[in-house]
């Protein structure tokens, strides 16, 4: 597993989340049950980008690095359940972990997130049906239109 020096220094590095403590203590927690190995492959070259509910927009400037450069955008809702946040961030960074956002040409995006959904369940936060509810209800607020077959495992 990987260190908990190295993950703090990591959600240190992350500017965008210094302000809030939730989504830092549910990256925290998420990094920590990765392997070394996966630690490594999702957070380098990282940056997670947060905007707050309500906020329209946010600029970072990164210095430029070489290799692939990955975003992570989460939206802070104040009154996300903490295991809710824990599986959209490991759910994100199994996307990451696939190193593409993109489906292949015929390729359906099931597989994206159920390859995403996968690694959350692998580093020990998989969606219950109780998460699929309030991502459901958050969704409908914002007249999100959700998939009927979208994967849920």
């Amino acid at each position: 597993m990987v260190s908990k020096k190295q993950v703090n220094k990591f959600v240190k590095s992350q500017e965008s989340i210094q302000f809030y403590k939730k989504i830092q203590g549910a990256l925290t927690e998420v990094l920590q049950a990765m392997p070394n190995e996966d630690f490594h492959k999702v957070t380098k070259n990282l940056k997670i980008i947060s905007l707050q509910e309500g906020i329209i927009g946010q600029a970072m400037v990164f210095p430029n690095s070489k290799g692939k450069f990955k975003v992570v955008s989460i939206v802070y809702v104040p009154k996300i359940p903490m295991n809710v946040l824990k599986f959209i961030i490991a759910h994100e960074l199994g996307h990451i972990h696939q190193g593409r956002h993109n489906t292949k040409k015929g390729e359906n995006i099931y597989i994206l997130e159920k390859h995403a959904n996968k690694m959350a369940k692998k580093w020990g936060f998989p969606p219950t049906e109780k998460t699929w509810e309030w991502i459901f209800k958050y969704m409908k607020k914002y007249k999100i239109k959700w998939p009927k077959d979208w994967p849920k495992e």
